[in-house]
């Protein structure tokens, strides 16, 4: 992270810290940037991605060696995205869409039920998600295109981005994102570190579509000794089941036979035919 403006986090294994310019993000790294807060992430290739107010995202995996290749689930925010040269190094998946931007610079913005995308330069390719078990072929935006869509909705596609669009933007989106990366190219910086995330700070991401919430419970299990989040998991069950044999792993014991029968002798055999 070469540029910081304002507060953030990053929720790192179970811990909170505070994120400050110069920290190299991890797989797995939450990152969740304060309503008056802006950052940018630089990738050793030249990409880089800007973060406005308000975003928080997840990086499901994250750059290695000298590629730019990273996947990473947004639940809310707008990024700008530049620099990209190869299809395929970056993967942004959405409540509404995932987006694949093929080269140049795209920016997307997710908000609650709706999200969109301009690519400014290059190309992207859109997937939404299946519609009644039918999923639908990718969508491929070519430069200057705008793409909207509201969940449960078919997305459109627009030559141009509205006016109101772009006047949500942050002005570091309005220009080419600034590169600092040689301010920190050669110095590692650790985060600040904080207290253990208590339920309240990860519960949207508890409770986050299934493939995003479930490879979490490992990561989160360390946290049920803790009775306040423990509490937190067990009355918010419907959100996130596979927590249940971790809360109450007596529920899932193999039932001895007979178990919960009234103890007697047997009584003796009687032949065959008997009565």
């Amino acid at each position: 992270m070469t540029l910081l403006e304002g507060p953030a986090a990053i929720v790192r294994g179970v811990t909170r810290y505070a994120l400050v310019e110069g920290v190299r993000l991890q797989p797995g790294d939450i990152i969740e940037i304060s309503d008056k807060g802006v950052a940018e992430i630089e990738f050793p290739d030249g990409a880089a991605l800007a973060l406005a107010a308000g975003t928080r995202i997840l990086a499901v995996s994250s750059s290695r060696g000298k590629s730019a290749a990273g996947d990473y689930y947004v639940m809310q925010g707008a990024l700008k995205l530049s620099g990209v040269k190869q299809p395929g190094s970056f993967r942004f998946v959405t409540p509404v869409f995932s987006l694949e931007p093929a080269e140049g610079a795209a920016v997307l913005v997710v908000g609650k039920g709706e999200g969109s995308v301009f690519v400014e330069s290059g190309g992207a390719r859109l997937i939404e998600p299946a519609a009644k078990g039918v999923a639908p072929g990718p969508l491929r935006l070519k430069s200057g295109e705008f793409y909207t869509r509201k969940a449960e909705q078919k997305g459109a596609v627009a030559p141009r981005p509205s006016q109101p669009f772009i006047g949500a933007l942050p002005k570091i989106f309005l220009d080419p994102l600034p590169s600092r990366m040689a301010r920190y190219k050669e110095r590692e910086v650790q985060p600040r570190r904080g207290e253990e995330a208590s339920y309240a700070e990860v519960e949207a991401w508890l409770k986050a579509p299934a493939d995003i919430r479930r490879p979490l419970v490992a990561r989160f299990r360390p946290r049920v000794s803790d009775p306040a989040f423990r509490s937190s998991l067990a009355a918010n069950l419907k959100f996130h089941p596979e927590w249940d044999p971790i809360l109450f792993p007596e529920k899932y014991k193999p039932k001895e036979p007979g178990a919960g029968a009234a103890r007697s002798d047997p009584a003796p055999a009687k032949p065959f035919g008997t009565q």
